[in-house]
């Protein structure tokens, strides 16, 4: 603690003495009744103590304290005055992260509190990914007269640590249960449990599949055929190319670690449904794996085992962390979407890496991204996309994809801060405005091109939007 005594009425004093001195000078008594006023402030100050004063004890809480990325998180601080004297200036300033920026109140505040009372201060944060560790309060107490003060950090109560994961252990839901777990029906006629259709009997059909029924009313030899399940295999593709690493505002995740955490969530949730997953990522550098990329430049992790889905999606973090240096691209040209305009370096990183290339390389075309998914994509999996799309290259790759014969989802968080549909509140920022209505354009065109999309607005539960992709999947 440290205790500063201010001497705010040296000029009380000076006044003091100098009417005190004319009135010896002239013998006038009005000069010395007029000293008494001065007087009384320099006796004022001089008297004021907080020797007798107990420091406030504070409390934090976090509302939600587990948050997923870009959730808001409601800080509340209670301070309260256990002591027996009043503390007429309480000024307190709550310790957060350098990292965490705080999008709406202030956590500063001001306060005079009696003996038993407790005054709250409340904020909100933006979460990041990873924990963060908030500091104690640094509090100070003043006198009425402000003329004796002390400065200390009050340890807080409660909660101290905010914790934003990645992922989670568990699967994120339990509602979005398939009919058929681990597969999914196709339009083929073969083996299964329900009813497809019928055909003439042909030598070598299993006699369990003969409509004996049939056969004993009307002597025709008929087979029945089912419709042919078969194994769901899914590929989750996230974006962690440049253009996708956009954020709203500085202090929010950008577009990629909304990837990172939904793509992760979704690998848990499809494999807690059956459904085989491999996972692979666009945009990433030799830095962000450990053991460089693969020759094609795909890290790939089948969901036999081969290759780690986890070392991806770490691989997809880093990536997230390194934003481009005109940080927002609302168009893939390296734009802004608070209305900045970004270097002409950051332009060109993003053309170069934007399917997967190096700084200084030439750009990647779309075909020789599909090209090169197509070769490791199964004959019948199922293509989930999980992608902000903040520029056309989303719907570049699902057209050619569907071409191919994929049925391809696209679960897609907004990075942009504006509404679903492109016309609700985006912020103040034009940029933003803008951002919102190219993605929502965007959207439309992806369904057109036949892709399943799922909306993550960042301020909902990610929970609806995995269990709306899981069925997608699962139940076509």
């Amino acid at each position: 603690m440290t205790r500063t005594r201010v001497r705010r009425y040296r000029g009380g004093l000076a006044g003091t003495l100098f009417l005190a001195a004319l009135g010896l000078l002239y013998a006038d008594p009005r000069l010395f009744a007029a000293a008494v006023v001065p007087l009384g402030y320099v006796a004022f100050g001089a008297l004021s103590s907080l020797s007798d004063a107990t420091p406030p004890t504070v409390e934090r809480s976090f509302e939600p304290s587990s948050p997923a990325p870009g959730e808001t998180v409601a800080v509340t601080l209670s301070v309260r005055n256990d002591g027996e004297s009043a503390l007429a200036d309480v000024r307190v300033v709550d310790g957060v992260p350098d990292e965490l920026a705080v999008v709406s109140g202030s956590p500063r505040a001001a306060v005079a509190l009696r003996p038993g009372e407790s005054a709250t201060l409340s904020y909100a944060v933006a979460a990041l990914p990873g924990e963060y560790e908030f500091e104690d309060p640094a509090v100070r107490v003043r006198t009425v007269s402000a003329t004796d003060r002390a400065t200390l950090s009050v340890a807080a109560g409660g909660d101290a640590t905010l914790s934003c994961a990645r992922s989670v252990a568990a699967p994120p839901f339990a509602r979005a249960t398939p009919r058929r777990v681990g597969t999914q029906r196709t339009d083929a006629g073969g083996e299964g449990i329900e009813f497809h259709s019928t055909r003439e009997y042909r030598p070598g059909d299993s006699l369990s599949r003969v409509d004996w029924r049939r056969f004993a009313k009307t002597g025709d030899l008929t087979t029945v055929a089912f419709r042919e399940e078969r194994s769901a295999h899914a590929v989750v593709v996230v974006d962690a190319r440049p253009a996708a690493r956009a954020r709203p505002s500085a202090g929010y995740p950008n577009g990629a670690t909304l990837c990172a955490y939904a793509a992760q969530r979704l690998h848990e949730a499809l494999g807690g449904a059956g459904v085989a997953t491999s996972v692979t990522a666009l945009g990433l550098l030799d830095e962000d794996v450990p053991d460089a990329l693969p020759a094609e430049g795909l890290p790939w992790a089948d969901a036999d085992g081969v290759g780690s889905a986890e070392l991806v999606f770490e691989a997809v973090a880093h990536a997230a962390d390194r934003d481009a240096p005109g940080d927002v691209p609302d168009d893939g040209t390296g734009g802004s979407l608070g209305g900045g305009r970004a270097s002409t370096g950051s332009r060109e990183s993003a053309a170069a890496t934007a399917d997967g290339g190096r700084p200084g390389d030439r750009p990647v075309a779309d075909d020789e991204t599909v090209r090169r998914l197509l070769a490791r994509l199964p004959t019948d999996a199922q293509v989930v996309l999980v992608s902000p799309v903040l520029d056309d290259r989303p719907a570049s790759l699902v057209r050619g994809l569907s071409a191919r014969g994929h049925r391809v989802a696209v679960l897609a968080p907004d990075a942009t801060g504006g509404a679903r549909d492109g016309t609700g509140d985006a912020g103040d920022s034009p940029g933003r405005r803008v951002a919102a209505t190219r993605r929502a354009a965007r959207l439309r065109a992806l369904r057109t091109a036949g892709a399943t999309v799922v909306d993550w607005d960042v301020d909902d539960p990610l929970d609806v939007a995995l269990e709306r992709s899981l069925r997608s999947i699962v139940n076509p």
